[in-house]
């Protein structure tokens, strides 16, 4: 009882914080390279966010992210990474620095905020066509309607109307909801990301072998790009090889970095000299 009582006073404290924070830039880019399981060079990266709070201490998403869904403060923190993943883009384009497709993450309540397709005009207006530099990374959820077990009409336009603006949508999650499949015959999709959950379940499971590498020949038939998740092993990156899927993500080749030391490691990893 005094353990539910603290977590209730947590939340409170935190939403009374939250807003000064995103006021105060406390919330902070991170980034997690994607790269070729064959030649481990990075060829694309995952925006994070973390909450560096001088009043609580330092925070990853695991922490907060469930309770901004719940609050919907979270479309304002998409706002915010998504901004900073363009000023990041932008500031290696004006140095002449390679530049690698970003995945910002877009909560599912954006299909549904009046004004949502309006804001993100004003974000490309202001940063230019996101073409090749950024990627929009949106949960299943925001597809599917499981009351019905059908496709959101809705989130369809939307989508639509986000790929007008030159941004690639990449479906999180896959494998882990019973429509996937579904939606990858209704929604523009570039790139589908496996989770780690599958991939576990693989090295254990014949059956589950099986359903990966379906999903991984399912994703080359339709020419979209297959992402997996959570690896952590050599045997792991093997396995992918195996079946065919070449793009990985995980603690194997980088943990998540801040953004600074994100932009050493590309340069890096890719022989960049920077003017730094």
């Amino acid at each position: 009882h005094n353990n539910w009582i603290f977590r209730g006073i947590v939340r409170d404290i935190v939403k009374l914080l939250m807003e000064k924070a995103l006021a105060n830039n406390e919330f902070k880019l991170w980034l997690q390279p994607k790269y070729d399981i064959r030649t481990h060079k990075v060829i694309s990266a995952e925006a994070l966010v973390r909450w560096d709070s001088p009043d609580m201490g330092f925070y990853t998403p695991a922490e907060f992210i469930d309770l901004f869904e719940r609050n919907g403060f979270i479309m304002q923190l998409d706002y915010f990474i998504l901004s900073q993943a363009f000023e990041l883009q932008k500031k290696r384009r004006d140095k002449g620095l390679p530049i690698i497709p970003i995945s910002v993450n877009q909560s599912g309540l954006h299909m549904n905020e009046n004004g949502y397709i309006k804001n993100m005009m004003e974000i490309v207006k202001k940063y230019g066509s996101p073409r090749d530099a950024i990627v929009l990374e949106i949960t299943e959820t925001a597809f599917v309607d499981y009351a019905t077990k059908s496709a959101r009409n809705k989130s369809l336009s939307i989508v639509q109307k986000l790929k007008d603006m030159d941004f690639e949508i990449s479906m999180d999650d896959f494998c882990t909801g019973y429509s996937s499949i579904a939606m990858l015959e209704t929604f523009p999709i570039d790139e589908i990301k496996i989770d780690r959950a599958m991939l576990l379940s693989a090295e254990k499971s014949l059956k589950a072998r099986k359903i990966l590498q379906t999903m991984i020949n399912l994703g080359k038939d339709l020419k979209v790009r297959v992402v997996t998740e959570g690896i952590e092993t050599v045997e792991q990156e093997q396995m992918l090889l195996g079946m065919g899927c070449f793009t990985g993500q995980g603690y194997l080749f980088s943990k998540p970095l801040p953004r600074d030391r994100f932009s050493d490691f590309v340069n890096d990893n890719l022989n960049v000299k920077s003017e730094d």
